[in-house]
């Protein structure tokens, strides 16, 4: 027989084991449905809540609190009086009818914003202040107005996307941790009279979009003020005041905008031409900066008719070579073509043509500016093959290496030259 080593092998009483427990086949079952009713809450918790969808026409007045999305379909209207504050708990409001609202709140915690879906130009947000939201207004086609926002403490501010024609007027667009105004994928919105301030890395972005104006905008105290990129980002940029940022305006990966009788003074960098970017740029004030134009990257920016007097440099040239594109600017544009708006994915690719850099002599044209009274002097005694000490190019720096390898400097293009100011919008008492 065999031995049992420690005592007698008994099967157990019932109840034995931790106190409370249920004998036999019942043993377990309280745990068991503890963990039905976890997995259960689990998938409560991860289905979107049920949208409260308004089936007439709705007005919203006084403080108004909602846990679940709220949308507004076609046909339907809503209508948000005076002095309402309306608050969303991880939700927002969406709207496929039309909405119209002035002087109301728009607040939450993690909630998600407000979306216009192609809405009318008979849709209107006027004098209402919307904070807080991962994006605080998102427009998407349509062309509604919106008009004197406060729109602060966002991720992203106002986001017009889907070839939108919204209206944006004299709103304030104010420390948005991402961005202040996203114009994207065709979009051709209007944004005039705004003013961006202290967002987190661009006050206005625009990206492949050409709005139909962009005028007399404000922006101070930006990381980048405006930025435009990627080949089909080409509007007319005019009569904006650019003042007291790191870059005022940054053109980047084939965007070739026109920039017109803009003040860009007083920032690190007036004008930032980087990535084969061509702007046209005349009649603008690029003064007091500590570069007035800084050009990187097989970027040929035309500087015809501009006022670049004051700054410690007033154009200075980075790794810009025509020899460098010649052999390497195609493979290196082949490598970053997957690359959109933050490192996205782009919807689509452009082909190299229109990539390219447009001019591709190895000179930047910058004929016909004034550099100011005393610049203007030394460029009499230089003449038009000197060197002046407030350009730095090739004359300066012969070559750059990159890749392991030198790289010849190109050079700027500075005679003839205007021998007197240029005439300034701003100067006669209106805004530039």
């Amino acid at each position: 027989m065999g031995r049992h080593l420690g005592g007698e092998c008994r099967p157990p009483r019932r109840g034995a084991g931790r106190p409370g427990a249920r004998p036999g086949r019942f043993r377990g079952a309280g745990g068991l449905v503890r963990g039905l009713l976890t997995i259960l809450f689990l998938l409560l918790t991860l289905v979107p809540a049920r949208a409260l969808v308004l089936d007439r026409d709705t007005v919203w007045r006084g403080e108004l609190s909602f846990s679940e999305p709220v949308e507004v379909p076609a046909g339907v209207t809503l209508r948000v009086e005076p002095g309402s504050r309306i608050r969303f708990q991880g939700s927002g409001l969406t709207v496929l009818g039309r909405v119209h609202a002035r002087e109301a709140e728009f607040s939450g915690a993690a909630w998600t914003g407000l979306v216009l879906r192609g809405v009318g130009v008979d849709s209107l947000l006027a004098d209402c202040r919307v904070s807080g939201a991962a994006t605080g207004v998102r427009v998407e086609s349509g062309a509604p107005r919106l008009e004197g926002l406060t729109v602060e403490n966002n991720r992203i501010g106002i986001e017009l996307v889907r070839k939108t024609d919204a209206t944006v007027s004299g709103c304030r667009l104010l420390r948005n941790s991402r961005v202040g105004l996203m114009l994207k994928d065709g979009a051709t919105a209007g944004v005039v009279d705004c003013t961006f301030e202290a967002n987190g890395r661009y006050g206005a972005y625009i990206y492949k979009s050409k709005p139909r104006r962009f005028a007399g905008n404000t922006f101070r105290d930006e990381k980048v003020a405006l930025m435009l990129s990627h080949y089909g980002s080409d509007p007319v940029i005019e009569g904006n005041c650019l003042t007291g940022n790191d870059t005022g305006v940054m053109v980047d990966r084939a965007a070739r905008p026109r920039l017109v009788g803009n003040e860009i003074s007083g920032n690190r960098v007036g004008l930032y031409c980087y990535r084969r970017s061509d702007p046209q740029v005349a009649g603008n004030r690029i003064r007091d900066n500590e570069i007035g134009v800084l050009v990187a990257y097989s970027s040929y920016p035309v500087l015809h008719g501009n006022d670049l007097a004051d700054n410690r440099l007033a154009i200075r040239l980075e790794y810009q070579s025509i020899a460098w594109e010649r052999q390497k600017g195609e493979a290196a544009r082949r490598q970053e073509s997957g690359r959109g708006a933050f490192g996205s994915r782009p919807r689509q690719t452009v082909g190299e043509s229109e990539r390219r850099a447009a001019v591709r002599e190895g000179f930047i044209d910058a004929r016909d500016n004034w550099w100011g009274d005393e610049a203007t002097r030394r460029l009499v005694d230089l003449g038009a093959d000197g060197n002046p000490d407030f350009i730095h190019d090739g004359r300066d720096q012969a070559t750059f290496e990159e890749g392991g390898q030198n790289w010849p400097l190109d050079r700027v293009r500075f005679a003839p030259w205007r021998g007197e100011p240029v005439p300034f919008k701003a100067d006669a008492g209106g805004n530039p």
